[in-house]
């Protein structure tokens, strides 16, 4: 049984939908325990059952009853692994699994903030875990540096398993040109414009700013910013984007759209794919997509980005927060000659294929919770 807080369209639930996805098609039997949410429908179709519990909330009352629902679930439905993904449900989680005796995994998604000794405890739930899965190097390093000097933890734990695409539905060769032009007329960007596409929730830690600010000094000119992600909870972030767009005078070639229903598209009909998060990120499944559809990519160099990405082999990093660097080396990639920009495509696809498919991580995963089956026993 996987937990989380709820099952939306997110990158931690996506992944939890697929790996239980994974344990369905390998005979075994998968539950989600969360709030439900927009994938509620794709997991029941997926032979995925879904445990209605409200784990979406950090009050520490409704932690302790979700401990008791949880421990009360596990005995009816004779569960052997609890694996959890989020810190809040975390907790209902492992107190659970303890007292029942039942193995526990967490994923380790990210490398949280912990300022205060109270964020520091809350954080740990993450690291308790039988096995801790660190989802890039990056994360295992950091669980290594904030753990190690706590008796409760050992990095024998921790397995490192990188996380995966779908590789079939990041597939160029599947997008058709019907499908390109209906997307780039429902986003209402011209033919004659080049796209920088940002994919990711309008968020200052995602660095839209940045973006923006790089595009203002970038020498190419026909050439439009569209961000797609939500804007829920950081609505005045966008509104103070927009007012940063109008300032520099470019209100026509910035976009500030919603979330994409097909992704795969979005980053065939960029020119150019751009991370400039401004702070580091866990693995950056963004950079394995947009290198899977054989697109250039520029990413901030920190956090998991060198991991996924060969700098200027199989795509360019720039230093974290610098717009000038950020718009030259968008600058220098608008330049380049196709047949350069193919080979460098299929060198994307291989590495994506070598390192970051699906497949890789489903077997990785399965691995652990059949070695801890094998311990139990």
């Amino acid at each position: 049984m996987q937990v989380i807080p709820t099952l939306k369209n997110g990158g931690v639930e996506i992944e939890a939908l697929e790996i239980a996805k994974a344990i369905v098609e390998a005979g075994g039997r998968a539950l989600i325990a969360a709030k439900p949410g927009s994938l509620v429908e794709d997991a029941i179709k997926a032979g995925i059952e879904i445990k209605d519990l409200p784990l979406d909330t950090k009050n520490p009352l409704q932690i302790a009853k979700n401990t008791r629902l949880l421990n009360e679930l596990i005995l009816k439905e004779k569960v052997d692994i609890v694996h959890v993904r989020s810190r809040a449900p975390g907790w209902s989680a492992y107190k659970a699994a303890r007292a029942l005796g039942i193995p526990f995994v967490t994923t380790y998604h990210a490398a949280y903030k912990s300022r205060s000794v109270f964020k520091m405890f809350y954080n740990s739930v993450m690291a308790r875990g039988d096995r801790v899965i660190a989802i890039s190097q990056f994360i295992q390093d950091h669980l290594i540096q904030k753990y190690r000097k706590y008796g409760w933890f050992d990095p024998a734990k921790i397995r490192l398993i990188q996380r995966g695409i779908d590789l079939d539905i990041f597939d160029p060769s599947t997008i058709s040109k019907e499908r390109l032009d209906r997307l780039r007329k429902s986003w209402g960007v011209s033919p004659s414009m080049r796209i920088l596409l940002l994919p990711g929730r309008i968020s200052r830690t995602k660095g839209q700013d940045l973006l923006i600010n790089a595009l203002s000094l970038m020498k190419h000119t026909n050439v439009m910013a569209v961000c797609i992600g939500s804007t829920q909870g950081h609505e005045a972030f966008r509104d103070n984007l927009l007012h940063y767009t109008t300032s520099l005078g470019l209100a026509d070639r910035v976009k500030l759209l919603p979330p994409s229903p097909d992704m795969p598209s979005a980053y065939q009909l960029a020119d150019v794919i751009v991370c400039p998060s401004l702070v580091p990120e866990g693995f950056g499944r963004v950079m394995a997509e947009a290198q899977a559809m054989k697109k250039p990519i520029v990413a901030s160099n920190h956090g998991a980005a060198p991991e996924v990405i060969e700098d200027r082999i199989t795509g360019w990093l720039f230093p974290p927060g610098n717009a000038q660097a950020l718009a030259q080396a968008l600058d220098k990639v608008l330049d380049l000659p196709q047949d350069r920009l193919k080979k460098l495509g299929e060198k994307q696809r291989t590495r994506v294929k070598l390192l970051f498919s699906n497949e890789s991580m489903f077997a990785k995963t399965i691995a652990v919770y059949q070695e801890l089956l094998e311990m139990k026993k």
